[in-house]
């Protein structure tokens, strides 16, 4: 006859039945979180894959940015219209800045001037959503995807009416939309990638960027302004984001990723330009990213850092930017965009 079982045995077997029960469940949350995820790649790859339709010469090239700007309509403040610089013919070399998230192409009016004087011809496309007057942050709520690629997507065909050679300079949503155009879009020669949001904040792991990436698009809005509103913010900038947004534009992040599993990057020539100041975004997702091309061939890259000491932070580029260092950044840039 078997001794009959004592509490705390008792105790011991319905821990470990409870624990063994929780390890099925957490289990079955993670393999539902990987095929979510991972319905999610496929999905956005499929769906943001480029539709080029490049311009055939340079007075195409004008037309179709006359037909961005008559896009623009009343509701755009007048200094945050998209910017076009030409020297009245097509150049050697077109040059197209893409603006960060909440700003406005005035946030590279300064540096494109400066690389407009150095032979360029010269575009800064507003961002679907971004530059409205009233500067309210709900404006960018209704953001999507598609919107930002169809952007990437006509700007460089203007471009390839602007320059005989395309360069690609972006920063952080920029940046990302960058990154696109150098998984996508062969007839560019050289991308400059600043501070791409690929995934937010350098202090979280790329699960926690995962789960943002899928949760993102499907959660409700959550705006900042909510709460409070940025005082430095300049005044074409809108003081806050809209996580919906934000969630949007990880869902090109993830069409990036998932395109680069499969194929080499049609841009050849790379530049990463990040800064150990900045908490905004996360460099490690860039450098997997960077992994991911070099792994499929990418010819050639070169990795701009700055470190701590210089206190270089996200928005590196806007001069109205407080406490800015565009007297460090953009000798760099100008010296990676005009390097043979």
């Amino acid at each position: 006859m078997k001794n009959p079982s004592t509490p705390l045995q008792r105790f011991v077997r319905v821990l470990v039945r409870t624990a063994l029960i929780l390890a099925l469940v957490l289990v079955a949350l993670w393999a539902l979180f990987y095929v979510s995820f991972n319905a999610v790649l496929r999905t956005a790859h499929a769906s943001l894959s480029s539709h080029a339709n490049r311009a055939a010469d340079y007075a195409e090239a004008i037309t179709r940015f006359q037909q961005m700007q008559q896009s623009e309509g009343p509701e755009i403040n007048p200094v945050a219209r998209s910017i076009l610089l030409t020297h009245g013919q097509r150049t050697e070399r077109a040059v197209i800045f893409f603006h960060g998230y909440t700003n406005c192409p005035q946030q590279f009016r300064q540096l494109g001037e400066l690389v407009y004087g150095l032979g360029y011809n010269v575009l800064i496309p507003r961002l679907p959503r971004h530059g409205v007057a009233d500067r309210e942050v709900e404006n960018l709520s209704p953001l999507k995807a598609e919107e930002l690629r169809d952007c990437a997507d006509a700007s460089v065909d203007i471009a390839c009416g602007l320059g005989q050679k395309v360069y690609v300079v972006g920063l952080s949503a920029g940046g990302t939309l960058a990154a696109w155009i150098v998984q996508n879009r062969a007839e560019v020669a050289r991308a400059v990638l600043i501070a791409p949001a690929l995934g937010f904040s350098r202090h979280e792991g790329t699960r926690v960027q995962k789960a943002l990436a899928l949760f993102l698009p499907m959660l409700p809005d959550i705006r900042t302004d909510w709460f409070s509103t940025d005082p430095d913010c300049p005044a074409h900038c809108y003081p806050g984001f809209s996580s919906k947004a934000l969630g949007q534009l990880l869902r090109v992040s993830l069409a990036i990723y998932a395109s680069a599993l499969e194929r080499p990057p049609r841009v050849q020539e790379v530049i990463l330009v990040t800064s150990q100041s900045d908490e905004s975004v996360n460099d490690l997702i860039a450098w997997q990213l960077i992994g991911l091309w070099r792994s499929k061939g990418l010819y050639e890259l070169t990795s701009v850092d700055f470190p701590k000491a210089m206190k270089v932070g996200h928005d590196m580029i806007d001069p109205a930017q407080r406490d800015q260092k565009t007297r460090i950044v953009y000798p760099v840039l100008v010296h990676a965009l005009d390097a043979p």
